[in-house]
């Protein structure tokens, strides 16, 4: 269900997100993109594709993931244009993300493209085009049309989880995760399903954390995507070691980045450090030390540091009432947090207050 706004927020939106006043926190532009995904309708896709023209990558990339997210086909041509980058001006992240939302949308008419692009010179970009075929086939397959989304998760997924039924036991599941002869659509499916056991399965998050061994970079960017659904502890040491190495893909320390930002915690209570790996274990001050380290390292990879500084703007909202609004004329309250990405949570209480406004 969307939320209503008037003309003047859903102008002060655009503005925050376009950084029309030139000096804007990247933070606060991510917070408006997520409210105006809850805004939805066709002003905002022609809003949300103004800011394909921003210079950064990690920006461009989640706005290609919210136009996946908002299910209107308005959206497709935009996406294909980015996905096709007839002027070179989208790198291989921004390119996959826009291939992985027009999967989301789920429409017919977007697999000429994505099938065009199945042997693209970019791995990420070419196995996204893959598993966007396989999400649109089924989604218009009669499994598909009968399938209802899993309530606890109320994302768009680029792929289904793998049905229930006798191989859907954790060491199954890894076992489809894991083995490379799979289609990668298929192993996808494994690794949504081990993700509805939820946060409280030490077992099925450790089972998705040996996915990071996998010699696909934009495999190990879904595990990490997961983690930052799924808010376990259990995951954080996992997460430190993505962002922490500097030979991992920048999409992967992107998402790692995020997922530790929205999780909030500085993981189990009473885990010895001591018995984790180096690259696992906690300086003083925990994960926000680690992100506000990474956040301005001068030789991190800009989308490192960008999503680093966002991933700080997460764990403040998951810690604090007190937060930016780029409405100001609202008043926000604090919002529950759920199984989404957390700036989608830390966009909820501005939300909240525009429904009621």
């Amino acid at each position: 269900m969307s939320v209503q706004v008037t003309p003047e927020q859903l102008s002060a939106l655009r503005a925050t997100l376009l950084n029309t006043a030139g000096n804007t926190p990247l933070h606060e532009r991510f917070r408006s993109l997520f409210m105006l995904k809850a805004v939805g309708g066709d002003e905002v896709v022609d809003i949300v594709a103004e800011g394909l023209k921003d210079p950064s990558p990690l920006l461009k990339h989640e706005l290609a993931y919210v136009l996946g997210q908002l299910l209107n086909k308005r959206a497709i041509p935009i996406l294909s244009e980015v996905l096709v980058n007839p002027n070179g001006a989208h790198c291989s992240m921004v390119r996959h993300e826009a291939a992985e939302a027009l999967g989301a949308i789920g429409d017919l008419e977007s697999l000429p493209v994505l099938r065009k692009y199945l042997d693209d010179p970019s791995r990420e970009v070419r196995e996204t085009c893959e598993i966007a075929v396989g999400k649109i086939e089924f989604d218009n397959s009669e499994e598909g049309k009968q399938r209802k989304q899993n309530p606890d998760f109320p994302t768009i997924d680029p792929a289904p989880s793998a049905s229930s039924g006798a191989s859907s036991s954790i060491p199954s599941l890894r076992t489809d995760l894991l083995n490379t002869k799979l289609p990668l659509f298929e192993r996808y499916r494994a690794m949504f399903a081990l993700r509805d056991f939820g946060a409280g399965s030490k077992e099925a998050v450790e089972a998705l954390a040996d996915g990071f061994g996998d010699a696909s970079a934009l495999f190990r960017h879904e595990v990490a995507y997961i983690f930052g659904q799924l808010s376990s502890p259990y995951s954080i040491p996992s997460l430190l070691s993505r962002l922490r190495d500097a030979q991992e893909d920048d999409m992967v320390r992107h998402e790692a980045a995020e997922a530790l930002g929205g999780i909030a915690s500085d993981g189990v209570e009473g885990e010895d450090q001591a018995a984790l790996p180096v690259d696992q274990q906690l300086p003083s001050g925990g994960v926000l030390a680690v992100l506000r380290e990474w956040a301005v390292k001068q030789d991190a990879p800009i989308v490192v540091r960008e999503s680093c500084q966002v991933a700080i703007d997460m764990w403040e909202y998951e810690n604090s009432t007190d937060q930016f609004n780029p409405l100001d004329s609202l008043t926000s309250s604090h919002a529950e947090k759920t199984n989404t990405t957390g700036m989608e949570r830390s966009a909820h209480a501005a939300v909240a207050a525009m429904a009621s406004a």
